[in-house]
This record gives structure tokens, sequence and C-alpha cells, in this order.
């Protein structure tokens, strides 16, 4: 331990806890309740325990501190509830709806359940634009990159005011020049959007796991970046 301190936060939705260890290998744990509509306030206050309990300041608490980790649920509960970003979807033409037909079946077992419902899309099909473009099962461009239809999905964006984008591009783990590229365009015309990479986030082959964790990363960003 370099500093003083090492501090542990996890935000719970009753409470949230706060481990602090000292050099000397003392451990002390306080609580407060958790802050729902604001949870930086609960580490706020329980900052505030801490300074009392130690008669040092919440700025040193922090600044003395040479590790702090923050588990929150603040993305789980986005996610859960639904309350994340509209997400704008920038794929490779013809496979808009892949993230609709997933893998061919719904959750186990409901796999043949027609009644059970479909998933709760958080880029909807309106937001979803096909960019003329292919690289294929060994690296190499087929079709170079329709820059145009970038610029196009740009301006659908802008209108829907959409802040939060995901570009996810076919066979992009062994090329992803097109996605890179896309991501430049879109940053040109988004200065202040967020846009999440399929390639970089989740280098996998499978577009469908690739595309649904890039998308899932981009809803829950401005969120996320936000708390932070």
């Amino acid at each position: 331990m370099r500093s003083h301190y090492r501090l542990g936060i996890d935000a719970g939705g009753t409470f949230t806890d706060f481990v602090l260890a000292d050099k000397s290998s003392n451990v002390k744990i306080y609580k407060t309740p958790s802050t729902p509509n604001d949870p930086t306030k609960a580490i706020e206050n329980g900052l505030a325990l801490i300074s009392e309990d130690l008669d040092v300041s919440p700025e040193n608490i922090v600044s003395q501190s040479d590790l702090c980790i923050n588990g929150t649920t603040v993305g789980l509960n986005a996610l859960i509830q639904h309350k994340g970003s509209l997400v704008g979807l920038i794929c490779t033409k013809g496979h808009e709806d892949s993230i609709e037909i997933r893998l061919g079946h719904k959750e186990d077992g409901y796999r043949y359940d027609p009644d059970y419902p479909p998933a709760v899309m958080l880029a909807p099909r309106y937001l979803r634009r096909g960019i003329g473009e292919r690289v294929i099962s060994n690296g190499t461009i087929k079709t170079p990159m329709n820059e145009h239809d970038v610029r196009e999905a740009c301006k659908l964006f802008i209108d829907n005011d959409i802040k939060t984008i995901a570009v996810s591009f076919i066979w992009s783990v062994l090329n992803p020049s097109h996605e890179i590229r896309a991501a430049q365009i879109i940053k040109e015309l988004m200065p202040d959007s967020i846009i999440t990479i399929g390639s970089e986030l989740y280098p996998q082959i499978r577009e469908y796991t690739r595309t649904s964790t890039a998308i899932t990363n981009a809803y829950l960003s401005p969120i996320l970046r936000n708390y932070v």
C-alpha cells in the first residue's frame, strides 16, 4: 500500500456499504442508505460518516487512497427497467434485423412457446441503419464501405436526437477497417456522440453476440458516464 487507505464501495438497492483498510491492516465497515435518484449522494454521505469517525476530511480520505473500487448496480438497474438511452445501430446492409432473429430461438425453457413475448429491442427498428459494405470470412474486403450510407445514418440520428451509437459489421473481428472508418465519420458529424465499436468492445466471432453486446454498452454508456 503506497498511500494510507484502500476503499471499497458497494452500492445496493437499500444500503451502500463501505470498507476502509489502512496501511496498518485495520479494516472498518460503514453503511449508509442508498439514494436511487442520485446514487452518488450515498457515496458523499458515506464519506461523511468515515470523515466523522476518523476525523479526516473526505478530500484527504480520497486523495490518500491508492485504490478505490466502486461496485454499483446503476447500469444493471437501468437495463432491467429499460431506462437507458435510445441507441442508433450502424450495421452491414441486410443485417438490420439480426438482433431480433438472435440465435434462432428464445430463452431456454421457452424456445418453442409462441406466446412467450419477444425481447425488448434497445435499438428500435427505425434507428438501425444498414450500410453497404462487406468483409468476408477470411478478412478481405468484398464490398468497400459506402461512406454516403454512414453519413445518411448520421443525419437520421441527428434528427432523432440520438446521442449514443453502436457500430457492428460482419466479420469486423478479422478486419475492423470499415468499423473504424464509420466511427471517424460519426465523430466528424456528431462530435458529442458516444460511439461503441463492436470489434473493439467484444472482438469475438458470432455476429449476434458481438452486436447485442455493443448495443447494450451503447444503451448504458450515457448513464454510466454521468454517474462516473
